[in-house]
């Protein structure tokens, strides 16, 4: 089963697009198919000839440039990750899913500014399978998950986003990030 990894938060502005980058770059250094699923709450801007033929109402527009193709679909109903993850490409190694937080698929990893956040997502969402935050927020975040007795979820303290090493290595198999353990 490919493994999926979902970046969420419960306020806007976390740094999610950030983190997933840095994990796009971390694993396709190391030769990984990554997908990537967004979770567009404000729709979907498609920009030039395409956007312009879904306005005049086309149901479908394929968009073709070198190797690159992009289709826009107008479905009948709302879609949800079940069905992103169903259009992807079988030989995907990994899948990277920003958002769905209210979906149960994948292994969340929460991004948050405090304590706050934490509380409102283990009272709504349930447990992630980590935590990210900033160092200011390491000991209150920690005291949260002992008393839910959640000893077993990490946190990873993390004033800059662009670096996600530890984030991957929670998910991947060590030897991908160290070629000598192979």
């Amino acid at each position: 089963m490919t493994p999926i990894i979902k970046v969420v938060s419960v306020v806007r502005k976390r740094g999610k697009t950030t983190l997933l980058e840095c994990m796009v770059r971390e694993l396709k250094m190391r030769g990984f198919r990554v997908a990537v699923v967004k979770h567009a709450h404000a729709g979907i801007g498609v920009l030039g000839d395409s956007g312009r033929f879904l306005k005049s109402g086309a149901d479908v527009t394929v968009a073709v440039s070198g190797r690159m193709i992009m289709k826009c679909e107008v479905m009948r109903e709302e879609l949800k990750l079940e069905d992103a993850l169903g259009a992807l490409p079988d030989d995907i190694d990994i899948v990277l899913v920003e958002g769905f937080k209210d979906n149960p698929i994948g292994a969340p990893v929460l991004i948050i500014n405090d304590a706050d956040e934490l509380n409102e997502y283990l009272n709504r969402y349930g447990v992630p399978a980590c935590v990210v935050c900033p160092s200011s927020a390491r000991g209150s975040v920690k005291e949260i998950l002992a008393s839910e007795g959640l000893h077993e979820v990490p946190v990873i303290v993390k004033d800059d986003l662009s670096e996600c090493e530890d984030v991957l290595t929670l998910f991947v198999p060590q030897e991908a990030f160290n070629p000598s353990a192979t």
